[in-house]
């Protein structure tokens, strides 16, 4: 008994003095322990549970934030339904990798694939066309352009779909603010119209506090389908950001495409109703006056041009949301694929040329 105590008491001894000699080595490692527990902590609470949008946002210092990467995750959509994401190791939605894809789209919350499921959305359900989505709500078109210009580089030979959306796009484009985001790149004047330039400066980490003020979103839109000064700056902001968006597609050869988002109020009577309910002057008011304006800028340029205006309906907007439901997600993807076989055709066209 006394022998079996004494080896139980050098078997304990010699232990504790392992732990002694490791406990450098473990308090070493311990902070990487730690890191890689929490990230994993967060990554299947965010599986688990349904989260608000702005929380899987991250700062961004290059357009003012960007979704988390390397996520698997659960939101709270706008009009409380909840869809599923999933994220590349730089924060962009779906499976297909930059380099693999044949086909690479800028935009929004449209482009992103908000408000349904992600393997619903109109990215993830061609078939044949490699759809490499690069955006996230709230993004403006000054934005997609600077994501355009850094990962210039990766878009040889790709047909470059950008969407603009012209419910708050336009708008967007013109302010420093996004409420509930954080400081976002703009552009402005320097001599009335002719000249512009890029904004960043002012984005910092500091989030935007939510804003009480009603959204100004629609009385814009309707203000831009009228002709006047708020119209003829937006389109001239435009006009200048298509310009860059055409030079950086050029000089990485690839092809510049622009596809317009219509707000659902376009779409029927009532919304139109409700659009022209803005205005205190309703003269000249045209629905179509955005597309034609933005048409007439990709046409100067030669840049492939479809309005969405022409192709969506009503029915293929959610009822509780400005955001296309699944079946609108697949007249997008049917509509997507058909500039990218224009974009093969007009290559073939070129090559025998």
């Amino acid at each position: 008994m006394k022998i079996l105590l004494a080896r139980f008491v050098l078997i304990a001894i010699s232990s504790l003095g392992a732990l002694v000699l490791l406990a450098p080595m473990i308090i070493l490692a311990l902070p990487f322990w730690l890191v890689s527990f929490l990230t994993g902590f967060m990554a299947r609470l965010l599986q688990s549970t349904a989260v608000p949008w702005r929380e899987i946002i991250v700062f961004d210092a290059t357009v003012g934030w960007k979704p988390m990467a390397n996520i698997n995750a659960r939101y709270l959509a706008r009009g409380g339904d909840i869809c599923s994401v999933s994220t590349d190791s730089q924060g962009w939605p779906g499976k297909t990798s930059l380099s693999e894809s044949e086909l690479v789209v800028f935009g929004d919350s449209f482009a992103f694939g908000y408000g349904v499921d992600m393997h619903l959305s109109y990215a993830e359900i061609n078939p044949r066309v490699r759809i490499k989505a690069i955006g996230a709500p709230g993004y403006n078109m000054v934005q997609e352009l600077l994501l355009m210009q850094a990962f210039s580089a990766q878009l040889r030979d790709k047909l470059v779909v950008w969407f603009i959306c012209l419910e708050n796009d336009l708008y967007d484009n013109l302010h420093p603010v996004k409420p509930n985001f954080y400081k976002t790149p703009f552009v402005r004047s320097l001599d009335g119209g002719e000249t512009w330039e890029i904004v960043t400066t002012h984005v910092t980490a500091d989030r935007w506090p939510v804003s009480l003020v009603t959204s100004p979103y629609l009385s814009m839109l309707a203000k831009y389908c009228v002709p006047g000064f708020a119209s003829e700056r937006a389109f001239a902001a435009c006009d200048f950001l298509i310009q860059e968006g055409h030079k950086i597609c050029r000089q990485a050869e690839a092809q510049l495409a622009v596809f317009t988002i219509p707000n659902k109020n376009q779409l029927s009577q009532r919304g139109l109703n409700l659009l022209m309910r803005q205005l205190q002057n309703r003269e000249g008011f045209d629905a179509d006056r955005p597309d034609r304006e933005l048409q007439t800028i990709c046409r100067k340029l030669g840049i492939m041009f479809l309005a969405g205006k022409d192709h969506l309906s009503i029915i293929d907007y959610k009822d509780n949301d400005t955001h296309w439901n699944e079946q609108g997600n697949r007249r997008v993807a049917a509509l997507v694929d058909r500039l990218y076989n224009e974009y093969l055709q007009h290559k073939v066209e070129r090559i025998s040329r």
